[in-house]
This record gives C-alpha cells, structure tokens and sequence, in this order.
C-alpha cells in the first residue's frame, strides 16, 4: 500500500503527537525537553521490557531528551506504521522489516540519516548489514537485527530413526521419512505455508537450487527452471507424508513449537529458536547445520531496521537516542537476550558468538547468505508468490503454471 496514496495530515499534527515538548522548570526557569517516541516490534516477550530499561538508563542521563518506548507485536507494525504515517501521529523512531524500508523511503516517510550520524558511527557497523539500510545511495535506518538461517534437527529423533544429519535435499527426504515413520505423532521436517515469512522459508530451497528472486537479465526469477524445480522439492516433502499436516495452515511459529515439543525431526529457522529452546525445553538435544544443497550452498540474510521517521520534529535527538541503544555494551545484551548474530564490528569476536556452536554456525554461513530485494513494492510480489506457492502445494496448480503468475506480477510491479 502506497503512503501517498494514503494521504497525510499536516506536520503540525506531527509536532503535536510525535515531538511533544515537555516544559521543565529549573532554577534557572524552564526550558524545552525533547520526547523522542520509539516503537519496537516483539522478538519475544524479552523485547519490550529491554528497550524499556534502556529508555530508563538513558532518561536517567538526560536533562534535554525523554525517550518513551511502545511495543507492537509483529503482525500489527506494518499496517500501524502506514495508519500512522497518514494520519500524522508516527512516532518519530520506528522498527521495521528491511524489506519494508525501501517503499517507506520512496514514499518519503523516512529521514536519511548520513547528516545525522556522529563522526566514525557508521564505521562501527558491519558493511554488510548497514549496506543494506541503503537506497539510491543514502542510508535510511540502521540494523537492528541481523540473522541467517540454519537446519535445526532433532538428535534423539535422528539417531532412533537411524538416519545422519542430512546435507543435501535427497538426503533430508530420506531422514524425514524415518523419523516421521516412529510414530503417528512425529513428523519428519516442517514445511511453511502461511504467515510471515512464508516466502523466505521457499528461498532455502530456491537458492541452494541455484535460483535467484531476480534473474540476470533483470526480471523476476520466481518462474525459473530453479524455482520450479525448488518448488517440487517442497511439494515432493508434502505427497510423501514427511511433513506435519495442514502445511497451508502452518506459520513459522507453528513449526518452531513443533519442534521444540520435540514432534518434528527438522525445521529451518534462525538462531532465535535458541532462545526458546534453552527457556522451553532447556532438556531437548538439537544440532544446527546448513541448510541442505541441492546444487549451491546457500542460507537466508535476514536484517530488520530502526528508522527516524520524515516528519519527527526531533531528528537529531532521535539520533542521540539510536546512538545509545547501538554502544558496544547495549548490543551485546541485546544479543545474548533475543538470539541475533552481531551487527557490530567490536562483537565479531565475542565468545558468546564464536564459542557457542548454535550461534558460530551462523557466522559462518554469513558467506553464502543471500537477501530479498530492496524495491519499493516487494510486499506486494511477496504476497502474489505466496498466493503461487499455496496453489502449487495444495496440488491447485501445476507449479510452473502458479510461479508464471507470480514472475509476471512481479515484473509488473518492477515496470511501474
């Protein structure tokens, strides 16, 4: 959905609700006080108590700046922050999916900070991960979060079922259908089919079948004798009874509580099911691998993005307050609480990442990490391929025939 098609209400409105000014009296009288409001999506129930105290440490530090933090859980972020945005009544830092992050900025929704940021802060960041807060040459947010994705398997399930840690597609469908030969109630691998994400977890397949979402010659990819082939992969899974039931049903959550149930034998996920693994089912023996190649090796790079938002009449105190909640100390408790690999260069080291074998390998798949697109309306080619990839494993649609109608929605939305 377009911000402009939407419509906003003047600045004023934006001076009132998302700049507030406090008037605090002082012996020498009174004097403005910037409120900075910041709104984070929820990780995980840790995630809004963390900012939190982090708001407290920082207000606790300042006489000219007040940090007030709001938590949305992740479903609700997209479409409150667009209702925002129109209305006049954003906040003036928002969190927000990478992906999201182009459209946003075209839209001019959000501030580039280049001109905001202190000398040398960029410098801290991985290139990797701060290349991707850019568009058209300007840097529109900073990472926030960072994750690849790895293959969580059960080790109990794997060694009843006799089967070895699978390293290429042929091999996950000969573990899967071991494990889901145990019992009625296990199933082998998880296959996702609805919710957020749904497309990302298609990418494990399509990448290590050596497709791409765009192809070299500049058009969609999702039509391609890889993603085809990636597709039947999936669908293969599925006829053969190896994956839960109701794959079109099932969100990433889903699988991720099926596993730590210990009720599926695999799932694809990134290093935040350590986190409710170690609080869940702190007693579950798993391993992390790559995820399984069929011609490439290859995982999904995922970032999410803090932003200043266009119309915040507090900028420059905003950047402060981003500044503080990126030091070395605040990060790295962000990252022992909620899971995610480093975005700092200083944290590339830490043992925390390097010594744990469930965080080290996704280090190291940093490498063969691939990312979804930077285009303004990759939601909308999102949402088509999902539509595409449901028909194709309901056995609706021949898979080539369903993917053509994603590739050429795509192409459209790319030639507007």
């Amino acid at each position: 959905m377009s911000i402009k098609k939407a419509g906003r209400l003047s600045t004023a409105i934006c001076s009132i609700v998302g700049a507030t000014v406090l008037m605090i009296g002082t012996s020498q009288g009174v004097f403005a006080k910037d409120t900075v409001r910041v709104r984070f999506a929820e990780y995980s129930t840790k995630t809004g108590p963390f900012f939190k105290d982090l708001a407290a440490e920082f207000n606790a530090s300042q006489d000219d700046i007040e940090v007030v933090v709001e938590h949305l859980p992740w479903p609700e972020m997209q479409q409150q922050l667009i209702t925002d945005i129109s209305a006049g009544t954003a906040p003036d830092i928002s969190h927000m999916a990478t992906r999201w992050m182009a459209g946003f900025a075209v839209d001019g929704a959000l501030a580039p900070i280049d001109d905001l940021m202190s000398d040398n802060f960029a410098d801290t960041f991985v290139p990797t991960f701060l290349d991707l807060q850019k568009v058209e040459g300007q840097t529109w947010g900073l990472p926030i979060a960072a994750s690849a994705r790895g293959m969580f398997y059960n080790k109990d399930l794997l060694e009843q079922a006799g089967a070895a840690v699978p390293t290429n597609w042929e091999e996950t469908q000969e573990a899967a259908a071991k494990i889901a030969a145990l019992s009625d109630e296990i199933y082998g691998i998880g296959v996702q089919g609805a919710g957020l994400d749904t497309e990302g977890y298609w990418f494990y397949s399509l990448w290590t079948h050596g497709g791409d979402i765009v192809g070299p010659d500049g058009k969609s990819g999702f039509a391609s004798e890889a993603a085809v082939a990636a597709t039947q992969n999936y669908i293969d899974l599925i006829k053969s009874g190896v994956t839960q039931p109701g794959v079109l049903g099932a969100n990433r959550e889903d699988l991720q509580n099926l596993f730590t149930a210990g009720k599926l034998g695999i799932v694809l996920s990134g290093p935040w099911l350590n986190a409710q693994l170690s609080q869940e089912a702190p007693d579950l023996k798993y391993g992390i691998a790559e995820i399984p190649m069929a011609t490439d090796r290859a995982t999904y790079g995922v970032t999410d993005t803090i932003s200043i938002l266009a119309d915040s009449e507090v900028k420059e105190s905003s950047m402060k307050v981003l500044e503080f909640f990126f030091n070395d100390a605040n990060r790295l408790a962000f990252g022992k609480n909620e899971g995610f690999v480093p975005v700092l260069n200083s944290m590339a080291n830490e043992p925390y990442f390097t010594e744990d074998p469930n965080m080290a390998v996704f280090l190291d798949m940093s490498s063969v990490a691939k990312f979804a697109p930077l285009v303004p309306q990759w939601e909308e080619m999102a949402e088509s391929l999902k539509t595409s990839l449901a028909k194709a494993y309901a056995g609706d649609e021949d898979p080539a025939v369903a993917l053509a109608a994603a590739a050429d929605k795509m192409n459209a939305l790319m030639n507007e």
